[in-house]
């Protein structure tokens, strides 16, 4: 098992269990935190939580994993480029046993139907980041095709870097039912949790895949916690979810953020509101190291949602900008980024004022 790098403070803090609906049963506590985990194949404890490093400048990914790690929170889970080479400098900083490092191959371009250009492909980007952090991972996740061959050439690929030991577990990004049933079509190693959208007005399952991914022994983590490629005007601005939030005492990014974690999945959080393609030069900004998110997150299962707040939350239906979990997939899968419509601009700017928010 991974050391657990905790703060003093942190390890003085007795664990707060919430009191609402419980995470699923096979669950587990890591040793000495009360940020729970997951028990993968291979014997691989799976932290729940992960800071997402989309589209931050180097320096600021640095800090704010630096601050992550002294909250408990571990799991980084990154692009390749540029967020790799500052996922490598912490790694320097803090050593790798202290992180549980998580990337994903770009997405192949959807023209090439090649299986050996494919697997060409996945084994010059597996390597290159490979070499950014240190020569190892703990998970590597593919992203999908609208060829199954090349999604199957690509993921034999990554059982290769399995079997020798260069990461310790393989997930989706992004897949839907099809693209499931091609992997699993021929793999010798299944892939352990496939990451899908899942915000406030989608509802709990808009497809059914979290509930398909299941039944094939594949575990959900949500991405896009207030939505993608900007946190959404319709979830930010949302009545229902500022009275909810108001209740307890909250942010609305806390409502978003606890809606996923009490329904049991693991979650990769982007750690600020700013973020969104007409960013310039870079796709996110946060104020202070991102530490209004990074403290949100360190404290997600502190508290909880009653019942019936829950199902309120569920019913929410957001009609301007309508996503599916698979938003970011190919066109093979419903309701893909490449044909849907989706804003440019920062939410922040466009809020401001009007809505004041720390992770902006």
């Amino acid at each position: 098992m991974l050391l657990h790098v905790v703060s003093a403070a942190m390890l003085a803090m007795p664990a707060q269990q919430p009191q609402g609906k419980q995470l699923a049963a096979e669950t587990v506590t890591a040793q000495g935190s009360s940020l729970p985990t997951w028990s993968l194949p291979g014997g691989v404890t799976f932290p729940l939580l992960a800071v997402n490093t989309a589209d931050l400048g180097q320096e600021v990914i640095v800090r704010a994993i630096t601050k992550a790690v002294g909250m408990g929170i571990y799991n980084v889970d990154f692009h390749l480029g540029d967020e790799a080479a500052a996922v490598g400098k912490a790694v320097q900083d803090l050593g790798r046993q202290s992180l549980f490092l998580t990337t994903k191959l770009d997405k192949p371009d959807p023209t090439i139907t090649d299986q050996a250009e494919a697997a060409d492909l996945a084994r010059a980007a597996v390597d290159d980041v490979l070499a950014a952090v240190g020569g190892t991972v703990d998970m590597l996740i593919l992203k999908d095709s609208p060829s199954c061959p090349v999604m199957q050439a690509q993921w034999a690929v990554l059982e290769g870097y399995l079997s020798q030991g260069k990461t310790r577990a393989l997930g989706t990004y992004n897949f839907c039912q099809y693209s499931l049933d091609c992997i699993l079509g021929n793999a010798t190693k299944a892939p352990t949790v496939n990451y899908l959208m899942r915000h406030l007005g989608m509802g709990p399952d808009a497809t059914g895949i979290i509930e398909y991914g299941a039944s094939r022994g594949v575990k959900t983590a949500a991405y896009g916690t207030l939505g993608e490629p900007i946190a959404l005007e319709e979830l930010m601005l949302n009545g229902t979810v500022r009275e909810i939030a108001q209740k307890y005492g909250r942010t609305i990014e806390e409502v978003a953020l606890r809606w996923n974690a009490q329904a049991g999945h693991a979650i990769t959080n982007r750690i600020t509101s700013d973020y969104a393609p007409d960013n310039a030069p870079l796709g996110g900004w946060c104020t202070d190291d991102c530490a209004a998110a990074i403290t949100a997150m360190a404290h997600v299962y502190d508290w909880s949602i009653e019942p019936e707040d829950m199902e309120t939350l569920d019913k929410l239906r957001f009609l301007a900008y309508p996503q599916s979990p698979t938003y970011y997939s190919s066109e093979g899968c419903a309701n893909s980024y490449g044909v849907s419509d989706h804003p440019t601009a920062s939410a922040c700017a466009a809020f401001m004022p009007k809505y004041a928010t720390a992770w902006c």
